[in-house]
């Protein structure tokens, strides 16, 4: 049975950690979800669900888009949920004494990812506040509820017709209805399965046709809201999750919504496949691509237009080429992206991709939606306008690492040089370290446990840990001779990504009081 938001707020830390977030205490945040884990021995997913329950009204926005002075400006997702999940699934990564830690730079962020809407109008503290230079002083009003919560919305009708319900309020922006059907049909663990796959098809199909000369961009966040939600129930527990149902399920019909690209390749693929419109090429295409199969949709990913892109999936979807040798091809594309930036506020514009590409991959893996075919499409487009955007039409990284030279240095020196790079926040450096480390043939979980202690060591962007486990899973996944491109994206935009002031402080506090408690 769904427990409520009243239900969980019975719990003793409840109250303190409202009061804590609301004050913008990152640090007592931190400290009672600390506290609530490694002194009283609470499970994490019992913390969790006291926590997102806590935080759920405080993270909401009324539209993603505002205009001012006549433009168009975005106002971002809600990152948090994206942190909570992330170091939920990085955790058993890191070396055992640090397992704690992704999970309490999470949390410390929560209280600087509040209304964001009002953020960005200068009238709340936060770090969307700081990001754009805004000082806003400390208010003495809390942050706005933009969406009550609100009980089940319990239908008639078989599950068949209740899910469309939920599917067309999703679509229609109608936020309320959407998350009032969602808990209905979660009360019934039997509709999970299908909650579940209804949810993230709905995240994949909500992509922009381009992003090039706009301003207000969807990115691909509403693809990873939506995992985070269904990868935190599965975390936490279905019933217990209601405050992660909060903060993601009425996001994911908050405007703008685009769905024309989708349309798009609803179109193609009817056209390509008159007899079932595609939805059962999972089952009949078997065939991987060939190395240089690989190698020539990489290189149209990076420089021919759109129509030539989609042209060539068309032809590997009607040659038999199964859809995961497709999806594992343009993943590699994702981590492509991240290596040919050069640009430190760029390298924003490749992780998203590849972040929505680890979601469609997933998606791809575990379910059986007949659908399936469509988003690669939008997973090839999304990758070809970021490479289109920026400009990135030819590998950089031999010709930048030139200068710096590895040979016959031991693996864990490679590993030290690989740690100091990352935080001195030397991209070039880092990249070529890295590159030397998996050329060598060493141990790979050792280089993940690595980066992924880097990663947890900065603060206030969700996005570090998330590009490390996107680039593990896809690794382990990825059926390419090119995966190794995807354990070399994460440390470079790890080094390369602008950081935030104080990015630090969370990690420090942790070595000094959190690492042996």
């Amino acid at each position: 049975m769904l427990r409520n938001r009243d239900d969980i707020r019975a719990d003793k830390s409840f109250d303190l950690l409202t009061d804590a977030i609301l004050q913008r205490d990152q640090p007592r945040t931190a400290d009672l979800f600390h506290q609530m884990v490694a002194r009283d021995g609470r499970p994490i997913g019992e913390a969790l669900s006291v926590v997102t329950a806590a935080e759920a009204p405080f993270v909401q926005v009324p539209c993603h888009v505002n205009i001012r002075d006549g433009n168009v400006v975005l106002t971002n997702n809600d990152h948090t949920i994206l942190g909570l999940r992330a170091s939920t699934y990085l955790m058993p990564y890191l070396p055992e004494k640090y397992r704690l830690l992704p999970l309490l730079q999470s949390v410390w962020y929560i209280p600087a990812g509040l209304d964001i809407w009002n953020q960005l109008l200068a009238k709340y503290p936060g770090r969307y506040a700081t990001m754009k230079g805004i000082q806003v002083p400390p208010p003495d009003y809390g942050p706005t509820v933009w969406h009550e919560d609100q009980p089940p919305i319990r239908e008639g009708g078989t599950v068949e017709e209740r899910l469309h319900s939920h599917m067309i309020a999703t679509v229609t922006g109608d936020s309320r209805r959407a998350y009032g059907l969602f808990l209905g049909l979660a009360e019934d663990e039997a509709v999970r399965p299908a909650l579940r796959d209804q949810l993230e098809f709905l995240g994949l199909i909500d992509l922009q046709d381009t992003v090039i000369g706009r301003k207000a961009r969807n990115t691909g966040h509403k693809a990873l809201r939506a995992r985070a939600v269904t990868d935190l129930a599965d975390y936490i527990g279905w019933d217990a999750s209601h405050g992660v149902y909060y903060m993601g399920v009425p996001d994911m019909a908050v405007g703008p919504l685009y769905y024309s690209l989708y349309d798009a390749a609803c179109v193609r693929i009817a056209a390509e496949f008159p007899e079932d419109a595609g939805k059962n090429l999972k089952q009949t295409n078997q065939t991987p691509l060939s190395p240089r199969e690989v190698e020539e949709l990489l290189d149209l990913l990076m420089t021919a237009d759109q129509a030539t892109v989609w042209n060539l999936l068309s032809a590997h979807l009607k040659s038999g080429k199964s859809i995961k040798s497709l999806g594992d091809t343009i993943q590699i594309g994702g981590a492509e992206l991240i290596l040919r930036t050069t640009v430190a506020r760029q390298f924003t514009n490749g992780q998203h991709p590849f972040d929505y590409c680890n979601v469609a991959n997933n998606w791809l893996r575990n379910s059986s939606n007949p659908y399936q075919a469509r988003i690669l499409y939008l997973m090839a487009n999304f990758i070809n306008d970021i490479a289109r955007e920026n400009k990135l039409f030819s590998s950089i990284i031999e010709q930048e690492g030139a200068e710096f030279d590895f040979a016959g240095k031991a693996p864990e020196a490679l590993l030290d040089a690989l740690d100091e790079a990352i935080m001195a926040l030397d991209y070039p450096r880092t990249t070529a370290v890295a590159r030397a480390y998996l050329q060598s043939g060493a141990d790979r979980k050792a280089y993940m446990a690595a980066v992924a202690l880097a990663a947890c060591r900065f603060q206030d962007d969700p996005h570090n840990q998330k590009i490390c486990i996107s680039t593990f899973e896809e690794y382990g996944h990825n059926s390419t001779h090119l995966r190794d491109k995807l354990l070399l994206a994460s440390p470079r935009l790890l080094a390369g990504w602008v950081k935030m002031p104080g990015e630090r402080d969370c990690y420090a506090r942790f070595m000094k009081e959190w690492v042996y408690n």
